[in-house]
């Protein structure tokens, strides 16, 4: 890798880490771009995004895996996948399922709701994409904040035809 090559890939993981660790500043203290839904998991809407504790724990829902609620109970989120290859699983779940392995969920709102069919659509696309999972440039925040249209992975548009 030459000069020009790492200092493009360090600037892209700080650029990254950067975008996550705002998600969670913005949010956590401020609400910028959600509500804290007190019932959601009882009663979700699409586009609800979905914060689980990771399994290495932390406090509270910081560092929480995410994934988008899209209807008839299922979520759709981004994993990495374990051994050497960087390649993600975009999948969908159903919502009780998840709970019950990945623990209690926090839901937050985009406030102002958001456009239905875009949504829908960016979850369609999403199906058929393949990602390469990385937890600082490409992970499952980056991956649910472009399905709601908040958002971009690894510096390229996810979804070019509604941005």
């Amino acid at each position: 890798m030459d000069l020009l090559e790492q200092v493009s890939s360090s600037k892209q993981a700080v650029a990254g880490a950067a975008s996550t660790a705002a998600f969670f500043l913005c949010e956590g203290l401020l609400g910028r771009h959600f509500d804290v839904v007190p019932n959601g998991v009882a009663e979700p809407q699409p586009g609800d995004l979905f914060l689980f504790p990771l399994a290495s724990g932390g406090p509270g829902w910081w560092g929480a895996h995410a994934g988008v609620y899209c209807g008839d109970g299922e979520i759709i989120h981004l994993e990495g996948t374990s051994g050497t290859s960087p390649t993600g699983i975009v999948a969908k779940h159903g919502k009780s399922h998840l709970v019950r392995t990945r623990g209690p969920a926090k839901v937050l709102r985009m406030k102002g709701g958001l456009d239905a069919a875009a949504l829908q659509w960016r979850i369609q696309a999403a199906m058929d994409m393949v990602l390469e999972y990385d937890a600082v440039t490409c992970n499952c925040i980056h991956f649910a904040l472009a399905l709601l249209g908040l958002g971009q992975l690894n510096g390229d548009m996810m979804f070019p035809a509604l941005q």
